[in-house]
């Protein structure tokens, strides 16, 4: 598994590799994910000590899209960004995640290409869980397998969703795809929540879109006025994920 220089034990916020996390650390990670909910406290614990800590350099290429995998990632400390290349072959950044994010699942599980590219914005240290490790953990808990296959219905659904807004080349288009994909990972991350207020600002938005900061402002104005989204002192809060969708699809 791809791994940056791991030279001592470090926490959230440091630029310092971190050997191994602390068995109990690796659990609370695990604890926070949706997709182990149904997994009993034994099976947390036995999974905890399954998994291996990577670290990654800022602009490391942790995996790319169409690679086959058979791993996911929960994000400890620094920072990732999922990407995509738009039709054109410009790069398109679809979410930067951090503690606690999961990325790679769909591979984990079904050994799937890669649906995007994943990159570290900064030194990052995550652990890694292989696809084999967790189906051994399954195989004694049917209840678990069937609210995992669930889970990852949904994560088909929305690569699905994301790989036909990434395949415009339109500003817009890429605009839309990029606010779309932020919603998604608050999603994940906060589910059942009505109004999602996004980390960041259009200036930020822009940014991961590749689009100038004044489309991006009047694409947002417009999804205000079509109700969909609320501009509040220079944050995003969205209050109708699936009205977002529409105008992509």
């Amino acid at each position: 598994m791809p791994t940056g220089p791991a030279t001592g034990l470090g926490s959230p916020g440091r630029d310092s590799p971190i050997l191994s996390l602390p068995h109990d650390t690796v659990v609370a990670l695990l604890d926070e994910l949706d997709l182990f909910a149904s997994l009993a406290d034994d099976e947390i614990d036995a999974l905890a000590r399954k998994v291996e800590t990577v670290n990654w350099q800022a602009g490391a290429i942790v995996f790319e899209e169409g690679d086959r995998g058979d791993a996911c990632y929960v994000v400890y400390s620094g920072q990732v960004k999922v990407m995509r290349r738009l039709v054109d072959g410009q790069p398109i950044t679809l979410a930067q995640v951090g503690h606690g994010a999961m990325v790679g699942e769909l591979a984990m599980f079904a050994r799937h290409h890669r649906t995007a590219t994943l990159q570290a914005v900064e030194p990052t240290t995550a652990i890694a869980i292989s696809h084999e490790d967790l189906m051994e953990i399954l195989r004694g808990n049917a209840e678990a397998a069937i609210s995992m296959a669930v889970h990852v219905a949904g994560l088909l659904e929305r690569a699905q969703n994301r790989a036909f807004a990434s395949t415009t080349s339109t500003v817009n288009g890429r605009i839309l795809a990029t606010l779309l994909a932020q919603v998604e990972a608050r999603q994940i991350r906060h589910p059942g929540e009505k109004d999602l207020e996004l980390v960041g600002s259009t200036s930020d938005l822009a940014r991961l879109a590749g689009a100038q900061k004044a489309d991006t402002a009047r694409v947002l104005h417009w999804l205000e006025n079509e109700g969909v989204i609320r501009l509040k002192r220079g944050r995003i809060i969205v209050r109708s994920p699936d009205a977002l969708r529409g105008h992509l699809g």
